[in-house]
């Protein structure tokens, strides 16, 4: 059976430009996406703050921390996966391979989600007595945790961003903050509560990843392969294929120790409405870094291509030339957060939550941290370097992780943003290290594409 993606035909499909022009088309179709989903964003997390209260938001924030947190621990990073091996296989003119990959990585992600539903249920007893909750609000946590499950799937974004589709990335990105916006919207009209607050982010994002199904199988006409067999030959085609999806698998679950876990502990050692403002300032920190997390979603991509053409003093250049541009980038926003951060803490949320603004101010020193090395992680995932990623990691988490418990006592969640300072600078070091050593050693090995 012939399969329409096998060989692209249009000029998203297989570009014949150079790789930054290639990153700067698909940035230029995510930044509209992210400028419209980062406004949104703000709008629905102001109104869930100004609706619920500092009490009730926080348990609200708690609650959300909890269901990203078990969904993080599960999900295999098929999108990844996806990139790596599809490139290849690509490369290598065999597209006839891809609707096993598919199926393969769908299958984990059904596997994930049966994983994740026991994890929600059985850690219950042990999380909840942490923060004070009510049996109502223990179901809803459960129950929410569950329902992210179902639209955590990677894979239809992965086929997506392989063909270089990043217009109907942008257009289904737009699915979720939507249904948010309509949604807040109808809850701070009739005054809801915690829980329909909780349905609609869960709608919302169930309702994003069957858009983004919907968008690669009509515009792609992809179909997956299931069933042992097709499993047994997926190993078969793509080496070590098992191994990188374990190491990028517990590499994001480890990140999500100074991600989430940081506003579950906020919220054990000092209460649900510091873990609230924790919250606020992080989701504030992050949003800064949005512009870049879209041009490291757009650079996979090609670092997967130059690394199936072996073109690794044409992946160095650009490594260096991005990386310099992200480090005067991340000085910026560490400005503009100290000179205009309380005014937005006020704006969003309102004035109760201005002893936010501490916490945001460190939270947005350790976003930059991350900003100027945000090349590096899709450089080393593109050449197989998972393992050394999952290492790195597990070295800052450990950090993370020995900050925190000395800070959080004594400081709260100004303690917590110090966690992640420390985090992001052992991480940086690390990877640039890594980064280093990695060119050093592929400085002999261009290709005469290098050159051309």
């Amino acid at each position: 059976m012939s399969i329409p993606t096998a060989a692209p035909t249009n000029q998203h499909d297989q570009p014949h430009d150079v790789p930054f022009s290639r990153v700067a088309r698909n940035v230029g179709w995510m930044a509209g996406a992210r400028g419209f989903t980062g406004i949104l964003s703000i709008f629905y997390l102001a109104v869930a703050a100004r609706t619920l209260g500092l009490r009730e938001f926080g348990n609200f924030a708690l609650i959300l921390s909890f269901g990203q947190l078990v969904a993080t621990l599960v999900q295999f990073q098929s999108v990844k996966g996806v990139i790596r091996f599809g490139a290849m296989h690509l490369s290598d003119n065999r597209p006839d391979r891809l609707p096993r990959l598919y199926g393969y990585m769908t299958t984990l992600e059904l596997l994930g989600i049966v994983i994740g539903s026991g994890l929600a249920f059985a850690c219950m007893p042990l999380v909840a007595p942490l923060y004070q909750w009510t049996e109502h609000q223990q179901l809803l946590a459960s129950i929410f945790a569950v329902a992210l499950l179902f639209g955590t799937g990677g894979t239809p974004v992965g086929i997506l961003r392989l063909y270089g589709r990043f217009d109907l990335i942008s257009y289904t990105e737009g699915v979720g903050p939507i249904i948010r916006l309509v949604g807040v919207s109808i809850a701070w009209w009739v005054g809801a509560g915690i829980g329909t607050f909780l349905a609609i982010w869960a709608l919302a994002v169930i309702a994003q990843t069957a858009a983004q199904w919907i968008a690669s199988i009509v515009a792609l006409h992809i179909r997956l392969e299931f069933g042992k067999r097709a499993i047994r030959t997926t190993l078969a085609e793509n080496h070590k294929l098992w191994r990188f999806m374990v190491l990028t698998n517990v590499s994001n679950s480890v990140t999500a120790v100074w991600t989430e876990l940081g506003t579950l502990a906020v919220g054990a050692v000092a209460g649900p409405v510091q873990a609230g403002g924790f919250r606020i300032a992080q989701r504030i920190a992050k949003a800064i870094g949005n512009p870049v997390e879209l041009v490291t979603r757009a650079l996979f991509p090609e670092f997967a291509k130059l690394v199936a053409q072996n073109a690794f003093r044409k992946l160095g250049r650009m490594l260096i030339r991005i990386t310099a541009v992200a480090t005067a980038l991340a000085a910026v926003t560490v400005a503009i957060l100290a000179l205009g951060g309380q005014w937005i803490i006020g704006l969003i949320a309102g004035p109760q939550y201005e002893f936010a603004y501490i916490p945001m101010l460190l939270l947005s020193v350790a976003t930059a941290i991350d900003l100027a090395s945000f090349a590096l992680d899709p450089y080393h995932i593109a050449q197989g370097r998972a393992g050394r990623i999952l290492r790195i990691r597990l070295v800052a988490a450990g950090g993370y992780l020995i900050v925190l418990a000395l800070l959080l006592p004594r400081f709260g969640a100004s303690g917590a943003a110090i966690a992640g300072i420390a985090a992001s600078i052992i991480l940086f070091v690390q990877l640039g290290i890594s980064s280093w050593q990695i060119l050093r050693d592929k400085a002999g090995r261009g290709s005469a594409q290098d050159f051309q």
